[in-house]
């Protein structure tokens, strides 16, 4: 029974095992997906924040009010000389044009210049701007000849059509660059919202599945522990009848021992095997030898005292250590209600079986004895029973064995 349970904890293991090496690669993907998800969520709002700065930094329609701002005054300072109005000189009227060129080249740099190329009509209004400053230039720079004031007028009109387009579109497109930004705001933190609740969900999955892992950790290492049980129970105890085997019957003697050695208490040893177990083994089986086996072996339990050791040697060989009190009285009186216990009939398949029993009775009393010494006078007792007509105890008691050679 203990090597079925030792095998079938044995067959769980590798389950177990499929079972850690499956939450391990969970617990790896759900990682992977928390630095995805940090990856994803980080160059979100890097990118967010960047079309925000480039936005407070946009200054696509205060350059295009300013040039309009500049063109009127220049309008204004042209039409003054022209009249001879307000003392305004040729040079005034030089500066001006001066100033409004620099807004035009504004009109074609930075986030303006973006502006201007993104758009068919706006680069065909700075074109048009482009030209008409080009045209205008020769009459400006010699505006103290008659007529160039008027021509340079002329030229120069079409401009307050054309700035206020400009300004109208630039308008627009910083309104249109600013929804854009609130629209992108807004998915940004529903994007936000949900890989949030994402985390969140994946973070309790995780410690779910960290709480599975430690569980099937604590299973596995309890079952282990248990495997060490019945494994270590396994190495000191018969397979076939429960009963300690040979090495832990030899263990619990060897202790005996040297209580013998140390204090003086004498132990006392039976040894036994069956009687006409052989011809039940032969006849009806090995099965039915082994069903045989186990029913001595709890008939033996029963017999002995709840301190003594009972151990199946192999075969149908067991022996029995006596603990304290040990005596010859209670030794006969163990043996006899064994053979008592073991002769009656043995019921098995619808047919009944008679065997019996043989022991050897060893008291050791002297502290230098060894383990084998007291194991063959238990022997040569035995042999001494089943000599004289089997179902019999005998007992070896000596005083010294290396002085009566027992072998």
């Amino acid at each position: 029974m203990l090597l079925t349970s030792a095998k079938s904890m044995g067959r769980a293991f590798p389950s177990r095992a499929r079972s850690i090496s499956r939450l391990k690669i969970v617990l790896v993907v759900l990682a992977a997906c928390f630095v995805v998800a940090a990856a994803y969520l980080s160059w979100l709002i890097a990118k967010q924040q960047d079309d925000l700065a480039r936005v407070s930094r946009l200054d696509v329609a205060w350059v295009a009010n300013k040039a309009e701002s500049e063109f009127f005054r220049l309008q204004h300072t042209l039409l003054a000389y022209r009249t001879g109005q307000g003392g305004i000189t040729a040079d005034d009227v030089v500066l001006r044009f001066e100033i409004i060129q620099s807004r035009f080249n504004m009109l074609q740099e930075g986030d303006f210049g973006a502006f201007i190329s993104s758009q068919e009509g706006t680069k065909q209004a700075a074109e048009h701007l482009n030209h008409i400053r080009t045209a205008a230039e020769p009459f400006i720079s010699r505006i103290e000849t008659p007529g160039a004031a008027d021509q340079a007028a002329a030229i120069l009109e079409p401009v307050a059509t054309l700035l206020p387009s400009l300004v109208g579109m630039a308008n627009q497109y910083v309104a249109d660059l600013i929804t854009q930004n609130h629209a992108s705001l807004t998915n940004l933190h529903r994007a936000f919202t949900i890989m949030m609740i994402g985390m969140i969900a994946c973070g309790f999955g995780l410690i779910a599945f960290m709480k599975r892992q430690n569980d099937l950790l604590e299973g596995a290492h309890d079952e282990v522990q248990e495997l060490a049980k019945n494994l270590a129970h396994l190495a000191h105890h018969d397979a076939l009848t429960g009963l300690a085997n040979r090495v832990l019957f030899r263990q619990s003697l060897e202790g005996d021992l040297d209580t013998l050695r140390s204090k003086g208490q004498p132990l006392t040893v039976l040894y036994l095997d069956l009687d006409g177990f052989k011809q039940v083994n032969d006849k009806l089986g090995h099965a039915a030898g082994d069903d045989v086996l186990r029913i001595v072996a709890k008939r033996l339990q029963h017999s002995i005292r709840s301190g003594d050791i009972l151990a199946r040697l192999g075969g149908d060989e067991f022996a029995v250590l006596l603990r304290d009190p040990a005596s010859v009285e209670i030794a006969e009186s163990v043996s006899q209600r064994i053979i008592t216990a073991i002769s009656a009939p043995i019921r098995l398949d619808r047919q009944e079986v008679m065997i019996g029993t043989s022991i050897g009775i060893f008291m050791a009393k002297e502290r230098g004895l060894t383990r084998d010494e007291i194991m063959r006078g238990a022997d040569k007792a035995l042999y001494q029973a089943k000599s004289e007509g089997r179902g019999r105890y005998r007992v070896f008691d000596i005083v010294s064995v290396p002085d009566q050679k027992v072998a």
